[in-house]
């Protein structure tokens, strides 16, 4: 079913939901208390402000919830190689950008988290995902280098000590 060194699905999925849950809930929490402080008039404007920047309400966390399932189950699909052996890092960042962005503007229009004729609040969508996607590339990239020095390193010494 799985290789030894593999961990299960269901955990690999409840791994990434944990932290794309969790990131959503803190970012769109700090964004609405924010935006509501210095634009109390935007409660008209999305389903996120309804509380009036004092907290999210319940249906927003469970719509938040949905939108994280189905974004670990595509991170699972594109990050991992538990599917999809033979792609590229990059091919997988742009097709987990993109199919974040599908599933967010989906959502976006469905629950109204803000007015779809305003091309502005999508702009402001697009230009955050790319600067987080940005930031996460930047940060497993760097991630990938430390390790690869890392193995470098131990791969001369275990050649050194066995005179290989």
């Amino acid at each position: 079913m799985y290789e030894k060194n593999e961990s299960p699905l269901i955990s690999e999925i409840l791994r990434y939901f944990s932290t794309i849950f969790t990131f959503a809930i803190l970012v769109i929490s700090i964004v609405v208390s924010q935006v509501t402080r210095y634009f109390p008039d935007v409660q008209n404007v999305s389903t996120l402000f309804v509380s009036g920047g004092i907290g999210l309400s319940f249906g927003t966390i469970l719509q938040i919830a949905g939108f994280s399932t189905i974004l670990s189950v595509f991170s699972v699909l594109f990050i991992s190689e538990r599917f999809i052996k033979k792609m590229w890092f990059l091919h997988r960042i742009i097709f987990l950008l993109l199919s974040t962005l599908l599933t967010f503007s989906v959502f976006a229009i469905v629950f109204k988290w803000f007015a779809v004729d305003d091309i502005g609040a999508w702009i402001g969508f697009v230009i955050s995902t790319i600067i987080c996607f940005s930031i996460s590339i930047g940060l497993t990239l760097l991630k990938f280098k430390l390790e690869r020095k890392k193995y470098n390193r131990l791969l001369a010494n275990f050649k050194t000590h066995n005179n290989v």
